[in-house]
């Protein structure tokens, strides 16, 4: 036989997980990345390999042409920003993770959103984030000290050395600034009185998300 007689057409639908960096990729992209890494070894091997099987019953491939498709099927995604919004303290490995893990149960409402966001980020990490900061105040004395402290990314709570403990702060001061070490970064925070150990700071999640980017990066630098 020298004329083609029979058209036989073979299709597999085949489900990948691929790199984010294959799913950005546009159509003609995608599908001629994948074509490149599949190869001579399965687009021209399939052909041969039938061939191989049909010849036992004195059939010969005559001509064999391939069709390549490939489909984005994107996942439910939550918008990064919103994210960043409620964790500042993530990094953007983090966000990726939480972007998809807590998009079937988002709330509809806008408050209820970022406090659905804010409790899955903390579930995801919830691990003291610390860097270095000074803060100024004045004392119950009525001097202006500066009082070195750790602040936790994770939740704004600023962190004093136990030579702090007898340390009490005029009332009524109002925000007291914090100054990020190795940064330039300078936040605000609020007393919300004294406890065994020190005075209780705390600087409000919101500052931290301008600033997201250097203060991860001061974490990082440790």
């Amino acid at each position: 036989m020298s004329v083609a007689n029979v058209r036989l057409q073979l299709q597999f639908d085949l489900e990948l997980a691929v790199p984010d960096s294959l799913v950005a990729l546009d159509h003609a992209q995608l599908c001629k990345t994948l074509a490149g890494l599949l190869g001579p070894t399965v687009i021209q091997g399939l052909p041969v390999i039938a061939g191989k099987q049909l010849a036992k019953a004195e059939m010969r491939v005559l001509k064999h042409h391939h069709r390549l498709e490939a489909e984005v099927k994107t996942a439910a995604r939550v918008e990064p920003s919103r994210i960043v919004d409620a964790a500042p303290h993530l990094t953007d490995a983090e966000v990726a993770t939480l972007a998809v893990r807590a998009a079937a149960r988002l709330p509809k409402g806008e408050a209820e959103r970022a406090s659905y966001l804010r409790s899955q980020a903390l579930a995801l990490v919830n691990e003291y984030r610390l860097v270095s900061c000074r803060v100024d105040a004045l004392l119950s004395s009525g001097k202006l000290s500066q009082i070195e402290g750790k602040l936790n990314l994770t939740n704004g709570h600023v962190f004093l050395d136990a030579s702090h403990r007898q340390t009490r702060l005029q009332n009524a001061q109002g925000p007291l600034r914090v100054a990020v070490a190795g940064t330039d970064v300078v936040l605000m925070a609020e007393c919300s009185g004294h406890t065994l150990t020190g005075p209780v700071l705390d600087v409000a999640v919101k500052q931290l998300v301008p600033h997201r980017a250097a203060l991860l990066a001061r974490w990082v630098a440790g």
